[in-house]
Order: structure tokens, then C-alpha cells, then sequence
């Protein structure tokens, strides 16, 4: 049997290009690390993943794509309080039966992952502004509370009187 010759690539076949505004990634798809395989996959730019091997699927058709996280966090005080954290991304599932999860679309999600939205762009642009308006409500209501923090005590001058005097041990 003869050796193929140096100059012949082993791979006879040129690699497809892929579509404008994706790329290609490596993916571990397999039921376990013994029989699982990496392929490569068209992966969209805007998601995150650098490569889909370290959320290895049992499916081809379980790889998700997802894009950064953006997290809003609303503090509190108080015993026993915990604080709200909402999280959002792109999100696409290529293989969804319904188009509007095929395509990218956004995420909205609690931090438990208990409640969440999935939202179309217009629904996101929509939710953006409903929050820029919720942010400036929130800083009218920080303003009212700041105020009124500033004016408690004593308001009423004769009241004022009384306490001073009372204060000093004397009777009113």
C-alpha cells in the first residue's frame, strides 16, 4: 500500500463561510465526557460564548446562544431583607419550534430564575423607556424623602419652647 503524498491536505474539502454576523465555535455535544464530541457550529457575534465547551449539551439542538449580562441590583436594609436583582441578555434558541425564540431576543430574569420574560426587541425598547421613566420617578421620591428627613424634629416654634424648657428641668 503506498503513503499518500506530503503535499496532499488531509482535509479535502474548504470549510464553509459563515453567514454574515456569525462565526464559527467549537460546541461538546455528547451524553457524557467519554462519548462526547466537539463540532463546530455557527454561533452568532453577539453572543458571549467564546466557544460552547465548557455547558456541554446532550443534543446538538440544546447549544443556546446568549449574549452579556446586564444587572440592575436594588439594595435594602432591614432585618431579614433581601435585595431585588433583575438580570437581562440576548438570548437565541435555534432550534425552537416557535419563530420568536429562534430569533434574538431578550431575556429578563430574577435572580433565582424563578420569574422571567422573554421580550422582542420593540417589547425591550419598550420596557427602556417605561424604566427611564421609573428612574426618574425613583429620584423625585429620593429628593421627597431627603427633605423630608431634613425638616423632621421639632416644627412648631411654641413646641420647640416647651421642649427646651423641659429639657432644662424646668416645668412648662
Amino acid at each position: 500500500m503506498g503513503q499518500l503524498p506530503m503535499s496532499t491536505p488531509a482535509n479535502c474539502y474548504e470549510l464553509p463561510k459563515p453567514r454574515p454576523g456569525h462565526r464559527f465555535v467549537p460546541a461538546k455535544v455528547g451524553a457524557t465526557n467519554d462519548t462526547s464530541v466537539i463540532v463546530l457550529i455557527e454561533c452568532p457575534t453577539w453572543c458571549s460564548s467564546e466557544e460552547h465547551l465548557s455547558e456541554p449539551v446532550r443534543e446538538l439542538s440544546d447549544v443556546m446562544h446568549r449574549g452579556p449580562v446586564a444587572s440592575v441590583n436594588v439594595p435594602t436594609f432591614g432585618y431579614g431583607a433581601y435585595p431585588v436583582q433583575l438580570h437581562a441578555w440576548v438570548e437565541a434558541d435555534p432550534v425552537a419550534s416557535d419563530i420568536e425564540y429562534r430569533q434574538a431576543h431578550i431575556e429578563v430574569q430574577d435572580a433565582g430564575g424563578n420569574e422571567f420574560c422573554h421580550l422582542t426587541p420593540d417589547m425591550a425598547e419598550k420596557l427602556a423607556d417605561e424604566a427611564i421613566g421609573f428612574a426618574s420617578e425613583l429620584r423625585h421620591q429620593a429628593r421627597i424623602a431627603r427633605l423630608a428627613n431634613q425638616t423632621v424634629g421639632d416644627s412648631d416654634p411654641d413646641m420647640d419652647e416647651a421642649l427646651r424648657q423641659v429639657r432644662q428641668g424646668g416645668a412648662v
